[in-house]
């Protein structure tokens, strides 16, 4: 098992854990909260976080005077959070729901269960080879990333669907795997962005953490629910992963805001797709909060993906558009910010394998410093700060092909 080195932001034995947190939410305006809670929650369920056993049963024991029917209680570990699931009362709306739990507890952060969705789109094909023109192989040239792969001698994880542990590309890496939701055989996506990240030619010796939070009929569904997204970050957490890769989006969350900023101050980096609504869509999220690295996509010829969303929060352009993956015992082209997102993170990986430990800032400031600027002069809300890349050597891997 490799060594994990893990960054804490209250790591003084002297504080408190009640002064280790201080959330600030970062909501949108509220007029966009209240339209994604209407069109894009996933059930009739509201979730709430708390932190002591005492604030969850009182909650508990009030909630179900007024109706409230829990479903799920999670003891989140690294987090030091609790959460729970509760079914709202027939005819109680989101906002009544949230404003109730605030009320029977003041100190605890309710939301409703939003869906968050993968950010491609596929071209199948049935070759193991690319027959398409040679440009489509353009992200290893324009990354500047080495043919034999870089080193990261870390542990990564990945929030996204279930990885196909026997395809060929992933034979030599070590992955573990855990279902946050209904199981199914490994999904098409979740194998192809495992295989951007660890397979072969790209990041070695890493140990990828896998966290299947997209249920098994995921072409139904392709998405996940906010209790799953963090259980997955929790796990995360208690399994030493301090890079985490997710190319999901979806709408903001309070509870997710709470949690990726708890995460984010325990020394986890998250690296997230902006997301694939439109140059004129609102920020989606986890990319969108200030303490995750946002990724938008480019193609070939460097121009901006057509359906990447804009916007200030745009931390970096990658290649994303007519990849070629394995994923499973086949392959395909995919284009869209999910597949652009993993070349970033492997891009902070190498850089934590260098230099030991990075939090958030400093990976940025790292890969800011290295970018090929693109569009407007300076960071601009299409390309962000430009085109990461590998500048100079990484490490090698220790066994070159």
């Amino acid at each position: 098992m490799h060594s994990s080195v893990r960054i804490f932001g209250c790591a003084i034995a002297a504080l408190s854990l009640a002064a280790c947190e201080s959330f600030a939410p970062q909501s949108p305006p509220a007029a966009l909260v209240s339209e994604d809670a209407d069109t894009l929650a996933r059930s009739t369920n509201v979730i709430v976080l708390v932190r002591t056993n005492q604030q969850a049963n009182t909650l508990l024991v009030n909630a179900a005077r007024r109706g409230y029917q829990l479903n799920d209680r999670s003891d989140l570990q690294s987090l030091d959070m609790i959460m729970l699931d509760f079914e709202r009362p027939r005819g109680v709306s989101g906002a009544v729901a949230i404003s109730d739990m605030k009320t029977m507890e003041p100190s605890a952060s309710a939301g409703l269960d939003h869906l968050y969705t993968v950010q491609s789109d596929a071209e199948a094909t049935t070759d193991t080879q690319p027959t398409k023109p040679g440009p489509r192989l353009y992200a290893q040239t324009m990354l500047a990333w080495p043919k034999i792969g870089c080193l990261a001698n870390i542990r990564i994880g990945m929030i996204d669907g279930s990885v196909d542990t026997s395809s060929p590309a992933l034979a030599d890496v070590e992955i573990v795997q855990k279902a946050f939701t209904t199981p199914g055989g490994g999904s098409a996506h979740g194998t192809a962005i495992a295989d951007l990240l660890v397979g072969k030619g790209r990041l070695a010796d890493a140990e990828l953490y896998s966290a299947s939070v997209i249920p098994g009929d995921e072409a139904e569904q392709r998405g996940a629910g906010v209790p799953e997204i963090i259980q997955a970050i929790d796990w995360m957490g208690a399994s030493g992963v301090q890079l985490v890769n997710i190319s999901l989006a979806g709408p903001y969350n309070v509870i997710l805001d709470r949690v990726v900023q708890r995460a984010t101050n325990q020394g986890m980096i998250l690296v997230a797709a902006v997301g694939n609504d439109g140059p004129n869509a609102a920020p989606r999220y986890p990319a969108a909060y200030q303490d995750v690295i946002a990724v938008t996509a480019i193609d070939q010829s460097r121009n901006i993906y057509a359906q990447a969303i804009h916007g200030d929060h745009v931390d970096f352009s990658a290649p994303g558009v007519d990849i070629f993956v394995h994923n499973g015992s086949s392959s395909q082209y995919l284009s869209g910010t999910s597949v652009a997102t993993p070349f970033v993170t492997a891009l902070v990986a190498s850089n934590i394998a260098r230099s030991g430990s990075l939090d958030t800032e400093t990976a940025r400031a790292k890969i800011s410093a290295d970018a090929v600027d693109l569009g407007q002069t300076g960071p601009d809300p299409v390309y962000g700060r430009g085109l990461a890349r590998l500048s100079g050597d990484c490490q090698p891997p220790a066994t070159q092909p």
